[in-house]
């Protein structure tokens, strides 16, 4: 009863503090001064000769873009909410973490294959479909902190809440919670590009049981 009436709790306070927390985030957005660098890290992972060495320098892009907002951000050193919910990644980042640790990526039971034809709004919802299953911790997730830091992927340099603490970010069950997350759209599509015909699964697909 008492877990029931935590839950309920939680839940209420995130539908209460949105409003607020989106207003926080537009009001931090405006004061943000961008990272130069992001720019010319996409321009040269357009110059990139490999598939792997064009992902490679558009995660460091993601890093660059991500800076000016993680000093405003919710996000700290520990906090490892968002390393249970689903987190999409293609199979060239698949391989780079694999390699790194080791092991070959498996074949997901569950992805997607993006095509030339493949739209932004097409891509989101099929990875809605994907992120439709219960939460899990990442299988690289150690301790709270994440093992693969350096060599994380897109989706988690890019996962940002520009709200003010954890609230939103906290697991409620049978309840999801709006974030005001920074808006990564314009990476995601570069992403894509670099990637033609590339499959995406959740990190747990590639790697599944623990690393």
């Amino acid at each position: 009863m008492m877990a029931e009436i935590a839950t309920t709790t939680l839940a209420q306070q995130q539908r209460e503090r949105l409003p607020l927390a989106m207003q926080r985030a537009q009001a931090k957005l405006a004061n943000l001064t961008a990272d130069a660098s992001a720019g010319s890290l996409v321009r040269a992972s357009q110059k990139a000769k490999t598939v792997a060495q064009r992902v490679i320098w558009l995660q460091r892009a993601a890093s660059a873009w991500a800076k000016p907002m993680e000093a405003v951000s919710a996000c700290r050193t520990g906090c490892s909410h968002c390393c249970h919910i689903p987190v999409t990644i293609s199979r060239v980042e698949a391989q780079l973490l694999g390699r790194a640790g080791g092991r070959v990526p498996s074949a997901p039971r569950r992805s997607i294959r993006v095509t030339d034809e493949s739209s932004m709004e097409a891509l989101a919802a099929m990875e809605r479909q994907l992120q439709a299953g219960p939460l899990a911790p990442c299988p690289f997730l150690r301790a709270g902190r994440c093992s693969v830091y350096e060599l994380r992927p897109m989706a988690c340099r890019t996962l940002l809440n520009l709200d003010d603490d954890d609230l939103l970010c906290r697991h409620a069950e049978g309840a999801s919670a709006d974030v005001p997350y920074a808006d990564a759209t314009k990476l995601k599509a570069f992403a894509l590009m670099a990637q033609p015909a590339t499959e995406y699964a959740d990190i747990r697909e590639f790697f599944p049981g623990q690393v």
